[in-house]
């Protein structure tokens, strides 16, 4: 699954896993019977996925605008900007830093350049301590988020990073409802997408450091060319043998390379800058220039490239979370697996016509995958017997039915949905349909919209009340008889 289809996935999972996002059972089945459609019966389960995604969002986006930004890559050109800007700054540091030492003088053993070479030791020893923990015995540990830095500084720029975007488009903060959706997103995204990040983020500061190298490296040649550059040693404690073993180490790979010979003991005893000595500072800006393109220029363009492939070759196959239920039932339904839905009537026994629709409706509600599995009805009074009087098993998913004929009364019909809800009580595990057929056919052929919405009024305020989203829906067996969702 690619970035942007994961992005969506996650975050239309948010939506659906938080109570009173605005996500409903009608929302479901229209996407994922869209996405069908389109896609077509053999798509692949994740591509169909990815679709209803997709679908799903761009609904919710029209009743909330305010999640309008969230949709697609609403980072791509402000993080583009950003990148851009990070590598430039780190290439300015190089130009406009001081490579040299004190007053112009390259200081032998305590160079800026020095701190280059020692700050990048402690960089590869660290990534090389990492590489073998990884190879070693926890290289079977889960792959899922670990508490470390990491996931917190990832956490803290993605929330800058939002603010940055909303303060630079004169955008308000998101709804107040919307919260809580993107604040699980924000966390199963981080969780999801560790792995990526941690590249992501090394591609970047790897590129970074190759490019303050390669500032040095054109601002210590600059200096060279306009002034007179003179380079030397000091020290109390070590002698001029002792100052050839150590420079030995460090340029000798680059004296090698450059055929530049590094000074005999003597002649290094001459350039103690206390007695005024020193030389031209030609072959020392070399030597090191040499030593630091081998040692950091050429290993940090190489892990920068490293890292950004495992960017590319990330970002284009992104696994879902292994974990979570609720998307494991997604994927067996669309791969084909039949999802069982328990429809319960409460003092409402349905007729044939009824019956024969109900398939249909359940199905363009909740999608193809579903299996509705008609139950006796209960009679009134069956919330006190709960759980007992339930059939059992009962599926993952229930359907509770009342019929728009009887009148809703908090006592029965309120205390039977405030029973079950205690039994079911993950988001999307309870459904609550008014069945309008029985009503309308008393109506006959009089369009009385007032009764009809006075009625749907007194049932949706009970079940509002209470926390439940319902939906109105007609089963009778009239040709244009159809779902109608709930409107505000």
């Amino acid at each position: 699954m690619t970035e942007p289809e994961l992005r969506a996935v996650l975050l239309l999972h948010a939506f659906e896993q938080t109570a009173g996002a605005g996500w409903t059972a009608e929302d479901a089945g229209w996407a994922a019977h869209e996405a069908r459609r389109q896609l077509g019966e053999h798509a692949p389960p994740e591509a169909w996925l990815a679709r209803r995604a997709q679908l799903g969002l761009a609904r919710l986006a029209q009743r909330q605008p305010a999640l309008q930004p969230w949709l697609g890559d609403r980072r791509a050109g402000l993080g583009r900007a950003l990148i851009l800007a990070w590598l430039l700054l780190a290439a300015l540091l190089g130009l406009l830093g001081e490579p040299l030492g004190a007053k112009g003088h390259i200081h032998l053993l305590a160079p800026p350049l020095l701190g280059l070479l020692v700050w990048n030791a402690v960089v590869y020893l660290v990534l090389l301590v990492q590489g073998l923990r990884r190879t070693g015995g926890r290289a079977a540990a889960p792959a899922g988020p670990r508490p470390g830095p990491l996931t917190g500084l990832l956490a803290l720029v993605d929330r800058w990073w939002v603010r940055l975007q909303d303060r630079q488009a004169g955008r308000r903060p998101p709804a107040a409802h919307l919260a809580p959706v993107l604040a699980r997103f924000g966390a199963d995204w981080l969780a999801t997408t560790r792995r990526l990040q941690a590249a992501r983020a090394a591609a970047l500061l790897h590129g970074a450091a190759a490019l303050l190298v390669a500032g040095t490296l054109v601002s210590l040649y600059a200096r060279g060319l306009v002034f007179d550059v003179r380079a030397g040693w000091d020290s109390t404690f070590l002698d001029a043998g002792q100052v050839r073993v150590l420079l030995g180490a460090l340029l000798g790979p680059a004296s090698a390379l450059s055929g530049l010979a590094l000074p005999e003991p003597a002649a290094l005893d001459r350039l103690r800058l206390a007695t005024g000595g020193g030389e031209s500072a030609a072959r020392w800006i070399h030597l090191w220039a040499l030593t630091l393109v081998l040692a950091v220029l050429l290993p940090r363009l190489l892990l920068a490239t490293r890292a950004a492939w495992q960017v590319r070759q990330g970002a284009a196959d992104l696994p879902l979370p292994a974990d979570d239920p609720a998307l494991a039932r997604l994927l067996r339904a669309a791969g084909g697996a039949r999802q069982p839905v328990s429809v319960l009537p409460y003092s409402y026994q349905l007729g044939a016509p009824q019956q024969a629709r109900l398939l249909q409706a359940v199905q363009q509600h909740l999608g193809p995958a579903a299996e509705p599995q008609l139950q006796p009805s209960l009679p009134l009074g069956a919330e006190d017997s709960l759980p007992q009087g339930l059939p059992t098993p009962l599926a993952p998913t229930v359907l509770l039915l009342f019929s728009l004929t009887a009148t809703p009364e908090r006592e029965t019909h309120g205390a039977f949905v405030q029973a079950l809800a205690a039994l079911r009580p993950a988001p999307g595990a309870l459904l609550v349909w008014v069945d309008e057929s029985a009503f309308r056919q008393r109506l006959g052929g009089l369009a009385d919209a007032g009764r009809l919405a006075q009625r749907r009024a007194a049932w949706q305020a009970l079940l509002q009340g209470l926390g439940a989203a319902p939906q109105f829906v007609d089963l009778g067996d009239a040709p244009t008889a159809g779902v109608a969702g709930v409107r505000p």
